[in-house]
């Protein structure tokens, strides 16, 4: 039976659902990485989380949103199909998205579930229906995919400029650049709802051909469904659904019994024993059961198609170690762009102030909070006011000096949308094999590494200041000459010496024998603070907790924020202005000795305001180090220089990717393929978050020359491997 090619209409050689398609994918990725941009700052400089925390929480959401495709490419496969899937995915992500403009913790991972979930069914459906607007063996749909790969860095460009100015110039901060990137999602959606008229997928999988003895001959060629008899064709049918559901009743029934062993026999609490198992238990049996999905799959085919769907695998777990590094891009090389660069791009950058900028609240008398859901989005957008005597803005100059840390993100897709008209013209004229443009892939993210290696080196310098003690401040321990924070007991406050952690990977160091304290490279604000706040006395913090209750009494009874207590032994040194909140939210009269809190306190604002309260002679000192290390910041062409060779490195990897799946998988596959090759994102993601988690712990140069180093072996091996890997395509380019 002979399948009818619809008739479509064309522009520039190409359907013009591609061009729905691509608009689509452009606001999605508007929103995804305006997000992204946004998210580890978020958590490090708003919620001043520790930066390990940080790390996990990111290493989660941008791993699960490419395990979740593999889901929701099944349930588009057997019985949504891609365009509902699509819709259902872009609905479930604008809502997340939406959510992220609350600060409340438990508001705020519920945005993230839905935004996993929604991106499970949006990310792999996209994709394919690309694939699909074509005939097969069509030769315009390596090109196609390039196109819609400019259209999803066209968004990826544009939402860190936005969201990131949005950040820094609106009274909202990050919740406007949170709304922002919601409501490019909904244009995304409607983009898509209104342009389906245009969307023409041509029906790839033929009917099935005779039953015969045996099993199935999957011997096919693109364009062709692998047939089925019917004694496998249940199996085929339920085997996914059946493996997920047993999948996921072990990780639940494991997570369970894990917890009550962690509990009742370690001595640790189910805290604790919730974050060992989701570091070290889930990402082994996420492993096994995807090892065991592809073992099925490997299982339903034959002869060259199983050499196709073998080599997919194996090129996945090389492209694993380039998404690894690549992907530090919204982790460690954030927080590099915000702590580490000179963002003053056309003037000299000013000295650092050891108080931080004082806080703009989105409404008098409430920190970051508003009465309503209405008042909240209603004055979000309301741009911070500016001085009285401020000079006319000009808005070049503004945003040059510094740039918004945001605004790096949008560095590898600018240079994505010039330099992939040229890659695609070059695939068109110089003929390379799939596992070799891979190979260069690697080379060229290992390239980038080396990069960020010498732009380490030069941020490395020493800094030191006199500062003697007999013995270190409450909560400040000393550990082989470095200088750690020792963690005290929420309640009891009773320091734990086998809880102490050295600040900035144990570069800010004490020389007992000299009296100083020493720092290499650039001391971070969050380090700094941290650090501070560690050696507030005990009775302040107590009395912070008091007033935190009242505070919370007061709202549940819907009376306006206004906490009192008397600080019975001011603490030495004390000064609001480390806190950041205007005298009209916080406020502290010496001669009666009363803190009066007019805001709500949320644990972000209890850090700071222990940062207030820091021990003088080691917060002046360290301030000195903040201050001076400051000078070592290094240019912004280190980064753009990495962000160069990344770039390179992407183009000769993701679309090709895309496309040699679209090539490779069965029809009766193919999105679930589509799915499993997102997976090489999940892997990726993870490592770079896992890894992310220990920048804190391994100084900069270390840190990227490890990962230069397995770089360097990942592409040695796959360079040893492209004949081999040639060969299992059985003519495939």
């Amino acid at each position: 039976m002979n399948q009818t090619v619809p008739q479509q209409r064309t522009f520039l050689g190409h359907p013009l659902g591609l061009y729905v398609l691509f608009f689509t994918e452009m606001w999605e990725r508007f929103s995804y990485y305006g997000m992204r941009a946004l998210l580890l700052l978020y958590m490090t400089k708003y919620f001043k989380w520790a930066q390990s925390d940080a790390s996990a929480v990111y290493k989660w959401y941008t791993s699960l949103v490419y395990l979740t495709p593999i889901v929701g490419g099944f349930l588009a496969d057997r019985y949504l199909g891609n365009r509902l899937a699509v819709i259902i995915g872009a609905t479930l992500m604008a809502i997340g998205h939406f959510l992220m403009a609350f600060e409340e913790y438990p508001i705020f991972f519920a945005a993230l579930v839905f935004l996993i979930i929604g991106n499970g069914f949006f990310k792999p459906n996209m994709s394919t229906q690309v694939g699909r607007l074509y005939p097969k063996n069509d030769p315009r749909r390596d090109g196609a995919y390039t196109i819609f790969y400019m259209g999803i860095n066209i968004g990826a460009f544009l939402s860190p400029i936005i969201c990131g100015w949005l950040q820094e110039n609106t009274v909202g901060e990050y919740h406007s650049g949170f709304t922002a990137a919601g409501i490019g999602m909904v244009l995304g959606l409607c983009v898509y709802l209104f342009g389906q008229r245009y969307v023409h997928e041509i029906d790839r999988i033929a009917p099935p051909a005779p039953e015969r003895a045996g099993k199935a001959s999957t011997a096919i060629s693109e364009g062709q469904a692998a047939t089925t008899p019917s004694n496998f064709r249940l199996l085929n049918d339920v085997a996914p659904a059946l493996f997920t559901v047993i999948a996921a009743g072990f990780v639940v029934g494991a997570a369970w019994k894990y917890l009550q062993i962690m509990d009742k026999l370690a001595g640790k609490s189910l805290t604790e024993a919730l974050v060992i198992f989701s570091n070290v238990v889930m990402p082994w049996v996420i492993t096994a059961c995807v090892f065991g999905l592809v073992a099925w799959v490997v299982s339903r085919t034959e002869m060259g198609v199983r050499d196709r769907v073998l080599s997919i695998v194996m090129l996945g777990l090389f492209v694993v170690f380039f998404w690894a590094a690549f992907e530090q891009a919204g982790n460690v090389l954030n927080l590099w762009a915000e702590d580490s660069t000179n963002r003053y791009l056309t003037t000299a950058a000013p000295t650092e102030s050891v108080y931080p900028p004082t806080r703009v609240l989105l409404q008098e008398g409430d920190a970051a909070r508003f009465a309503s859901v209405t008042d909240r989005f209603k004055n979000m957008f309301r741009m911070k006011p500016r001085p009285a005597d401020a000079a006319p803005v000009n808005w070049v100059e503004e945003n040059l000096n510094p740039v918004p840390t945001a605004h790096y993100q949008s560095i590898n897709a600018v240079l994505i949308v010039l330099i992939a008209p040229i890659m695609a013209w070059i695939w068109t004229r110089v003929r390379i094999s799939i596992p070799l443009k891979m190979f260069f892939g690697i080379v060229f993210m290992a390239l980038s590494v080396v990069v960020m290696i010498e732009a380490a080196r030069r941020e490395n310098a020493p800094t030191q200041t006199a500062m003697a003690f007999g013995s270190p401040p409450a909560g400040i321990a000393v550990v082989n000459g470095k200088v750690c924070e020792v963690v005290r007991d929420r309640e009891t406050f009773v320091p734990d010496s086998k809880d102490a952690h050295p600040v900035d990977a144990g570069r800010l160091s004490y020389d007992a024998t000299a009296g100083q304290l020493k720092m290499t490279g650039v001391l971070a604000r969050t380090e700094f603070e941290r650090i501070v706040r560690a050696t507030a006395p005990i009775d302040y913090r107590k009395k912070l907790k008091v007033a935190r209750g009242q505070l919370e009494a007061q709202k549940a009874a819907g009376q306006a924020p206004n906490a009192e207590v008397i600080l019975d032994e001011v603490p030495p040194g004390f000064d609001l202005k480390y806190s950041g909140f205007p005298a009209s939210a916080v406020s502290f009269d010496p001669a009666t000795k009363r803190l009066t809190i007019r805001t709500e306190v949320a644990d972000k604002d209890e850090k700071s305001l222990l940062v207030a309260a820091g021990e003088p002679a080691f917060r002046d000192a360290v301030g000195k180090l903040f201050v001076e290390s400051a000078r070592f910041k290094v240019s912004s062409w280190w980064l753009m220089a990495a962000y160069l060779f990344a770039t390179i490195g992407e183009l000769c990897l993701s679309p090709v990717g895309l496309s040699m799946v679209s090539k490779l998988a069965p029809a009766a596959m193919a999105t679930m393929l589509m799915g499993m090759w997102h997976l090489t994102s999940f892997f990726g993601n993870f490592a770079a978050g896992a890894t992310g988690e220990l920048y804190g712990d391994v100084a900069p140069v270390p840190y990227f020359s490890a990962l230069a180093a397995a770089l360097g072996i990942a592409a040695a091996v796959l360079l040893l491997m492209v004949r081999k890997t040639n060969s299992m395509m059985h003519g495939v380019e």
